[in-house]
């Protein structure tokens, strides 16, 4: 059994060696280093950058270059009859003299046309379509940031539960050691009080029975461990076979945290919000914008060609500007319809945006009370580990005095135990709690949207 001791306690200080020691801080930015949904969302902004960039060259020019060959193999000969034109006085009057033209045959076998231009397309009012994509570009690129910061947070808030919760079950698993340890040296007691006639066998095997059982729950406690740890892990990027030696610790009395105002905060910086207020935002100027189309709308060209029919026609150039001006007259109320149902597209983004701020209030208040609920249970544990710890000295007391059985000191035991496992679920609930408040009120920067081009 010693041996068995001395394996367990290894595990738990294995790889002092090799441990790869890491902060809460580290954790995270190794995180969001690694996590491939936030790399995706960081495209995503790249993307909406671009698009913006493509919507600013609306306000450019457009210069468009074209040619052309065409080429007849076996069109027909164009033949042409002579005539007689009657010769004109001075005063515009037919006289006698006619001129006579003999006909001629025009050549077209293989015939060849050759044509080139160069144009360019100058917007000069469009109705406000351009200014509209350009302010919709713009809103597209705050809302890729804040869907980035988004996913930031549920990195971060899953990062630190993976890791507040590894830091619970390394001390439970030194709670657990301790707890095999007393029962080993209650059954070493035991067996010494059956070897003096002070105390049947069936006593000691109670012990034993009891031993073996934490010994099987000690080892499934560190398989345990082992998976939590692999999580992290896969969480933070890095083999999942890394022996991880967390440095933060759980503080044993921590303070109740301030939460004032955590409703108006989390209406003015949750990132739905804001990404749903952008909604909004661009169904408004997506209505602006179909109505422009039923603006007069005014646009330039300026071209330079170039045209050749080889035996036919000489080579010229030909330079041309114009400008059109395009006005709506009758479409049948199809502007009334459309300007609408763009209304309508506005009111539903409104309601989806009011129903979201209802459930972010329902969502801070219950992240409240869970704070609240959190740090009283570590109160209640942190009691009920002073009174298992006395009733465990005293029912110990008793015990070697003869005045307690064997079942009432691993029952205290058990107690002791269960009460410093709880302590401990108690203060890694409680700092998930603070960060998942955080998280639900906006105020989790770990990383601002103007430094994405720094990753």
């Amino acid at each position: 059994m010693k041996n068995f001791i001395l394996f367990i306690g290894l595990l738990i200080s294995m790889g002092s060696f090799a441990q790869q020691k890491i902060t809460l801080n580290q954790s995270r930015q190794m995180a969001l280093d690694y996590n491939k949904s936030l790399k995706s969302a960081k495209l995503k902004h790249y993307e909406a950058e671009a698009q913006r960039k493509e919507a600013r060259t609306a306000y450019l020019p457009n210069i468009d270059g074209t040619a052309s060959l065409t080429y007849l193999p076996s069109m027909d000969e164009i033949s042409i009859p002579g005539f007689q034109l009657p010769v004109m006085d001075a005063g515009g009057n037919p006289t006698d003299h006619t001129v006579g033209f003999p006909g001629m045959d025009i050549g077209t076998e293989k015939l060849q046309y050759y044509n080139g231009q160069v144009a360019m397309q100058v917007p000069i009012y469009m109705g406000g379509q351009i200014r509209y994509a350009n302010q919709m570009a713009d809103k597209g690129v705050e809302m890729a940031g804040q869907a980035y910061q988004l996913q930031t947070d549920d990195v971060v808030y899953n990062t630190d539960n993976a890791y507040w919760h590894l830091v619970a079950f390394k001390e439970q698993l030194k709670v657990a050691y301790k707890y095999y340890e007393m029962l080993d040296s209650l059954e070493l007691q035991m067996k010494d009080m059956y070897d003096l006639g002070l105390t049947p066998k069936s006593e000691q095997l109670i012990v034993t029975v009891q031993k073996n059982e934490a010994q099987l729950n000690l080892m499934k406690a560190e398989n345990a461990y082992r998976i939590m740890k692999m999580n992290l892990c896969q969480i933070i990027g890095i083999d999942l076979n890394s022996d991880v030696e967390l440095v933060d610790t759980l503080l044993l009395e921590p303070k109740l945290m301030i939460m004032e105002n955590g409703v108006q905060q989390a209406l003015v910086n949750r990132n739905e919000l804001k990404m749903l207020d952008g909604q909004v935002s661009i169904s408004e100027l997506q209505k602006k914008s179909s109505l422009s189309m039923y603006k007069p709308q005014l646009g330039a060209q300026l071209s330079y060609g170039y045209m050749e029919i080889p035996n036919l026609v000489d080579g010229q150039t030909l330079t041309q500007a114009s400008a059109q001006l395009s006005i709506p007259i009758v479409h049948w109320r199809e502007k009334k319809h459309k300007k609408e149902a763009a209304q309508l597209r506005v009111q539903q983004a409104q309601l989806q945006l009011d129903e979201t701020k209802d459930f972010v209030q329902l969502e801070v208040q219950q992240y409240m009370i869970r704070v609240n609920e959190a740090y009283e249970a570590i109160l209640l544990a942190n009691k009920n580990k002073d009174e298992a710890i006395e009733s465990l000295d005293e029912v110990t007391a008793s015990f070697d005095a003869g005045l307690n059985t064997t079942t009432d000191v691993l029952n205290a035991q058990a107690s002791w135990l269960s009460a410093n496992a709880d302590l401990l679920n108690a203060l890694a609930g409680y700092e998930v709690a603070k960060i998942a408040y955080l998280k639900g009120i906006g105020a989790l920067k770990v990383m601002d949207t103007t430094d994405l081009n720094q990753l």
